[in-house]
């Protein structure tokens, strides 16, 4: 996916802020709709809009070098106002490049009010080291026992929170690395349901390919990228849904959007 013009930052800030709302598949399906096409962020939730919206901002201060507002924070967790800490994690921000990225993201989220704001910060800063094919590094900071490891990390011992999050990081890229032999594995098994539809497999081949590079899609798209009718295009995402290799994700009888169902479903099995 990081080579796709749905890259990986965006799979990354979307995401985040499926986990940071309702933490559902259906909140992801929507954000993905919203990003395929402007005219589906009406059907976001206010906590959906809102959350993508600090993430969009906060990535476009991340990329020019900016670091993020803990001011604008607040939508995530309002006791940032007062919270006591917050000099240190000022500074735990402005460390930038002389830090490795993982020992940013340890020190952050260690001295970040809450988990919400933990990932928030962890997202942001792959973005801004441009490491956003680590996407292996969602969701580590929800590992158990983190109050006293964080404890440690603030009085100087960092080995019990190093320990604890290189573990469930070790145990996210196992997981990872399944999710993505599943899928490519998959593929031949897509390739010979494709065949199986005979003749309209010669106009389908080009869109499923199309598919699984960009992840989203919407049917003007399809047309404008392979130079087809609209009809035609629409065609081949019905045949491929019914093949179960895409996946529509707007539930709407026009202005739709599919995804690839592979990569979709393990999107939405991160969420879990």
């Amino acid at each position: 996916m990081t080579a796709a013009p749905f890259g990986a930052a965006t799979v990354l800030r979307l995401l985040c802020t499926a986990r940071l709302t309702t933490g559902t598949r259906d909140s992801l399906h929507r954000l993905l709709a919203a990003e395929a096409d402007p005219f589906h962020d009406a059907a976001l939730t206010p906590a959906e809009r809102a959350v993508r919206d600090l993430l969009v901002e906060e990535e476009r201060r991340a990329r020019s070098g900016g670091i993020p507002s803990l001011a604008r924070l607040t939508s995530l967790d309002p006791t940032i106002e007062t919270y006591p800490d917050a000099d240190r994690l000022e500074a735990a921000l402005r460390a930038g490049s002389d830090r490795g990225v993982l020992e940013r993201i340890l020190d952050l989220t260690a001295w970040a009010p809450s988990t919400g704001v933990g990932e928030c910060l962890a997202t942001l800063t792959l973005v801004s080291a441009g490491r956003t094919d680590r996407l292996i590094l969602l969701p580590f900071i929800d590992v158990e026992s983190r109050a006293a490891a964080h404890e440690a990390w603030r009085v100087g011992d960092e080995a019990p929170w190093r320990d604890l999050t290189l573990t469930a990081l070790i145990a996210q890229l196992r997981a990872r690395h399944d999710a993505l032999r599943a899928i490519t594995a998959g593929q031949a098994r897509e390739n010979e349901r494709l065949a199986a539809l005979g003749r309209a497999a010669v106009t389908t081949r080009p869109v499923l390919d199309l598919l699984r590079r960009s992840i989203i899609l919407t049917m003007p798209i399809v047309a404008e990228d392979l130079d087809c009718s609209r009809p035609a295009a629409q065609q081949a995402l019905e045949r491929l849904t019914s093949l179960g290799v895409a996946r529509e994700l707007t539930g709407r009888g026009r202005d739709r959007v599919w995804g690839y169902e592979p990569a979709i479903g393990r999107l939405g099995a991160a969420l879990e």
